[in-house]
């Protein structure tokens, strides 16, 4: 039996920054443990990525590769605020709509749809992204109001969410908003025990 992950999400997902992200880690856990089935794994991360980015690009993404299981690691970046603190970048409202169609899109190619929880670092190490390139500020309050939504999202939907908010600190993360490869790696050992 040919097993499809697809694995939408942004750079914490894309994991450029590390030698192995949790997705690679994911990928050798499955092929691992269905030695008898072929498994292909997709990494569909981009940085940057919102929920609004991933509803563009779903169906042209999805259709290619007919996944058997569908897995969203979005939020953080709908979460963060542009430089006037007042504006989201993706309102909670707007947020909880991008979901639903997301799982309404992933509905017609799979039954088997994982939301992967939120992870940032504490505040107090969060480096200035203000002055970043992408502009945008973020806290742990803001992250895990998003992340709240995610999980009722999941639960009123029938979806898998794996929660991961707690399970870093401060040292497993480069700069407060990626995960270095030990946090990587603890959010592979969370996620795991959910496949």
């Amino acid at each position: 039996m040919e097993k499809n992950y697809c694995i939408f999400g942004d750079s914490v997902t894309q994991a450029p920054y590390v030698k192995i992200g949790w997705v690679g880690l994911f990928r050798q856990f499955l092929e691992e443990k269905n030695q008898k089935d072929s498994v292909n794994i997709f990494n569909l991360g981009v940085s940057g990525n919102t929920s609004e980015d991933i509803l563009k690009r779903f169906d042209a993404e999805a259709s290619v590769r007919e996944p058997t299981d569908i897995i969203f690691a979005v939020g953080i970046n709908d979460s963060g605020y542009f430089r006037i603190p007042s504006k989201p970048v993706v309102e909670e409202s707007k947020f909880v709509l991008n979901l639903e169609e997301l799982i309404a899109k992933a509905r017609k190619f799979s039954q088997d749809i994982t939301f992967i929880g939120l992870v940032l670092g504490d505040d107090s190490i969060l480096k200035p992204f203000p002055e970043s390139s992408t502009g945008h500020s973020y806290t742990r309050e803001r992250a895990k109001a998003y992340d709240r939504i995610i999980k009722e999202m999941s639960e009123k939907k029938g979806c898998r969410f794996v929660y991961i908010m707690d399970k870093l600190d401060s040292a497993d993360f480069q700069d407060g908003l990626h995960p270095n490869e030990q946090g990587h790696r603890k959010m592979f050992e969370v996620i795991k025990k959910y496949f």
